[in-house]
């Protein structure tokens, strides 16, 4: 989890109460950074007999 700096948008560890980029002060507002999902493939089976 990280402390996104609502001055710049950089994102600092969350024990930070500075932004490491521009000094701003803030409040602890948690954001969480998520993995991007891949798309589901279509199977062997699926693309054969037109199943979704």
């Amino acid at each position: 989890m990280a402390i996104q700096c609502p001055e710049c948008g950089t994102y600092n560890i969350t024990a930070a109460e500075v932004c490491k980029k521009c000094g701003a002060a803030f409040k602890a507002k948690l954001s969480r950074i998520e993995p991007e999902k891949p798309e589901k493939k279509t199977g062997f089976f699926a693309r054969l007999f037109g199943k979704k």
